[in-house]
């Protein structure tokens, strides 16, 4: 590589209640084989000695405190603050693999960072630090693979970007509107097919982050696919994604609004079980309506949306919102 590449990364970190933890996570981003510009880390309200853990780094990194918002919006606040065009997002629980950084840089070099979204692969610890990629079918050949129409990749059953193991252009986050802070889950979904909609993305070949599952804050384990909390965030996310892409073509709108009514039915599936039969039925009629198709497969069991319990773990280990609520 260069001596001086014009990639420069803005590591952002967000943590909430995590003074034990997180030093793993920073000590992994001060030992990458290609050293980021800067390591900001935001605490979304901690009431632990964090600060005072944090504090221990010196001008090694810049510390950002904020009163407890939720992932999303320390997230959001760590790529205001940085200062460099590329934001490689880690969180406080889990940590990178040496050679990370590099592999991306490498990447967004040869491409000449036409991409908007570099991510690499993960390792689930509580699985025996097996591929993530290998559970969502993602495979790559070669170092990397620049796709300049994402969407097959966001369409996948589950998507293989994790946000933690992704390098993401902080101007075409900020103009996609960052992370949805009204969500409590599914928010980097969200984010990913606005990303890969509107711009080109690139796997990078590698395990880039360990997911690491030594922490009971995982809320996602809560909000999971038979939850009202991820129903609604479910309905949210498809309904906006068509009111913000209209011409995204044929066969996009139809896959996002299966999936809409695919929500709409879960959402009358979780309110029946819990005793709200009226508004259960509205779910349910609602998505008939919107896809009578989707509604009798989904009736009839035939082919379940549902993520499944190893990926749903996967989300709670990785994705969730683990900087607060």
């Amino acid at each position: 590589m260069p001596a001086q590449p014009s990639a420069q990364f803005s590591v952002v970190i967000p943590t909430y209640n995590r003074a034990a933890l997180v030093v793993r996570a920073i000590d992994s981003a001060l030992a990458q084989e290609y050293a980021p510009a800067e390591i900001i880390v935001v605490d979304d309200g901690s009431t632990d000695a964090t600060r005072k853990v944090v504090a221990g780094f010196g001008d090694k990194l810049r510390y950002f405190h904020q009163a407890n918002a939720g992932v999303s919006a320390a997230r959001n606040r760590g790529v205001r603050e940085a200062r460099h065009d590329w934001i490689a997002f880690l969180d406080s629980d889990d940590s990178w693999e040496p050679g990370h950084l590099r592999r991306i840089v490498d990447a967004i070099e040869h491409t000449g960072g036409e991409a908007a979204l570099y991510f690499a692969d993960a390792a689930m610890a509580w699985e025996g630090g097996s591929s993530y990629w290998g559970h969502c079918g993602l495979k790559v050949n070669g170092a990397w693979e620049l796709k300049r129409d994402a969407g097959e990749w966001a369409m996948m059953r589950v998507q293989p970007m994790m946000i933690q193991a992704s390098v993401i252009s902080r101007t075409a986050y900020l103009k996609v509107g960052g992370l949805p802070e009204q969500l409590r889950t599914r928010e980097d979904t969200l984010l990913f097919f606005k990303l890969a909609f509107l711009y080109p993305a690139c796997a990078v070949s590698g395990c880039g982050t360990v997911l690491n599952s030594d922490d009971l804050i995982r809320l996602t384990q809560i909000y999971d696919h038979e939850t009202l909390v991820y129903c609604n965030a479910s309905i949210s996310l498809y309904r906006e994604l068509l009111a913000s892409f209209p011409t995204i073509g044929r066969k996009r709108r139809q896959y996002l609004t299966h999936a809409l009514s695919a929500a709409h039915f879960g959402m009358g599936r979780v309110l029946s079980r819990q005793g709200m039969y009226l508004s259960a039925m509205w779910r349910l009629f609602t998505s008939g309506v919107i896809s009578p198709m989707v509604f009798t497969r989904e009736l009839f069991g035939s082919a379940s949306r549902r993520e499944g319990v190893l990926i749903n773990r996967a989300r709670a280990v990785g994705i969730s919102n683990k900087a607060g609520s």
